[in-house]
């Protein structure tokens, strides 16, 4: 985590746009309470833009009752909102448009809702799993056969303890504080699946989307592109994403886990403890029909994608087909009205100075050059009629000695901008003593920042005529 990489993020992300964007509350509050707030618990489905529209209209009336602070109409603000990456809208087959949250948005529900402060934070539970995380990758990433046997029969004469102790009556029940801590863990764990199902989408759509502008802009046959088309699609699944997404597709879809998760989900739903803790936000009972229909919107979200640029190549094709259509049947044209005459004894068409070619065959032979006499007479030495001073007034401008400046400047200072350090060491060689900073900056990237796109303006003097100017120069950050 560099500098270099937080600037960029805290810059750019759309996440972090979302949360310190003007109206945030009213962003965040909205989109949390159409999409997901609900009777039902947790929603993926898409929302009209009418049905939004109104709803925005709604809510806009409610906080403005006390105090007219959003003015604006309720579709601009949906437009600023899709235009800045929270939603996502596009039509269906019957003109009507549709809005679905985007993958910076889930990151934002899950940002606040870590903000929030719980009943308390459990330890426990969260200290159990990640032991019996580290102690299943420590024994199954092993091919020790031994090592894995004596784990086994560990295991069969804990489990035949406990068995023992069943019997006579001994058996291990959480109390309401450990039930508390696993459901939270189960709580956090479901909402961060649901929601990692936006970003496995929004992958897809990166990847359509650099599709489409290397087919607009490739040279390459279509034969090539749809190559790397399904090579680009083959590496999506045959990478870890790829591979945990389909794992976990065939596991929610086997009849048998599906029916033991569902029991699971109820029986737990029936504990007293559970029932006390629920939170509005958020309802775990639809949680497999939810992750049923987020992961097939996935699925068909990448197959629907995949339709439209079969779609888009062949509307290509089409015109391309046309064009070379329309050529021939002008061709036929030309060769109908002129029937009379002999197209294969005609000129060819001479294009003038459109294509100069240079033939080998077109150049002179070789021609030794004239060796030139001179005279056998002493030469008289010449008179100058230039000025030579320009050649003495040179300058040099020392590497060493701009790096021993920018030394001197950090000695009691982590950093200092460009605009601060000519304040201290003035610049007397003018705009080659600047370029020759720039690019010590430049070389030594992993130490000093420029800011290509951000920009300062440097004072210099002409030591001759006294006039100054000012040089526009890329944001340069000297660190130590």
């Amino acid at each position: 985590m560099n500098f270099d990489k937080i600037y960029q993020l805290l810059k750019t992300h759309r996440t972090v746009t979302l949360i310190v964007a003007d109206h945030a509350a009213l962003i965040i509050s909205f989109l949390f309470k159409s999409f997901k707030q609900n009777q039902n618990g947790f929603k993926t489905d898409t929302i009209s833009e009418k049905e939004l529209t109104e709803f925005l209209s709604d809510y806009l009336y409610f906080l403005n009752k006390d105090d007219n602070q959003f003015t604006r109409q309720p579709k601009q603000y949906l437009t600023d909102w899709t235009n800045a990456g929270y939603l996502r809208k596009y039509p269906t087959k019957n003109d009507v448009f549709l809005y679905e949250l985007t993958a910076a948005t889930e990151n934002a529900f899950k940002l606040i809702d870590s903000l929030d402060k719980r009943e308390f934070v459990g330890q426990e539970s969260r200290l159990k799993n990640l032991f019996e995380s580290l102690k299943e990758l420590s024994s199954k990433s092993k091919k020790d056969r031994a090592t894995r046997m004596k784990e086994l029969l560990e295991k069969k004469k804990q489990i035949e303890q406990e068995i023992q102790d069943v019997e006579n009556g001994k058996m291990d029940v959480l109390n309401d504080r450990q039930i508390k801590e696993q459901y939270f863990l189960i709580e956090e764990t479901a909402k961060n699946l649901l929601a990692d199902f936006r970003q496995v989408e929004q992958n897809f759509r990166d990847l359509d989307r650099r599709f489409r502008q290397k087919i607009i802009t490739t040279t390459l046959v279509k034969g090539d592109v749809l190559e790397d088309l399904f090579q680009q699609q083959t590496n999506i699944f045959e990478e870890d994403q790829g591979k945990s997404f389909t794992a976990f597709w065939e596991f929610l879809l086997s009849h048998s886990k599906q029916e033991e998760f569902e029991k699971l989900i109820t029986e737990v739903l029936n504990i007293p403890v559970v029932q006390e803790v629920q939170r509005d936000n958020f309802s775990i009972a639809n949680v497999r029909n939810n992750l049923i229909v987020a992961g097939d919107k996935t699925k068909k979200s990448t197959n629907s994608l995949l339709e439209q640029l079969r779609k888009y190549l062949e509307h290509k094709s089409f015109f391309e087909n046309k064009r070379i259509y329309d050529n021939i049947q002008d061709a036929l044209k030309i060769i109908s009205v002129n029937a009379d005459k002999d197209f294969s004894k005609l000129e060819l068409i001479h294009l003038d100075e459109v294509i100069n070619i240079d033939l080998i065959i077109d150049r002179p032979l070789f021609s030794p050059p004239e060796k030139v006499k001179f005279a056998n007479n002493n030469p008289e030495d010449g008179k100058n009629a230039s000025d030579n001073n320009p050649l003495f007034e040179q300058f040099e401008i020392s590497i060493a000695e701009l790096k021993s400046n920018i030394k001197v400047a950090l000695k009691n200072k982590s950093y200092i901008s460009f605009s601060d350090f000519v304040k201290e060491f003035e610049i007397k060689k003018g705009v080659a003593e600047i370029v020759a900073y720039l690019e010590i900056a430049s070389n030594e990237k992993s130490r000093h920042i420029v800011k290509e796109d951000e920009h300062d303006f440097i004072d210099i003097k002409n030591s001759k005529t006294n006039k100054s100017f000012k040089v526009k120069v890329p944001q340069i950050v000297f660190c130590k």
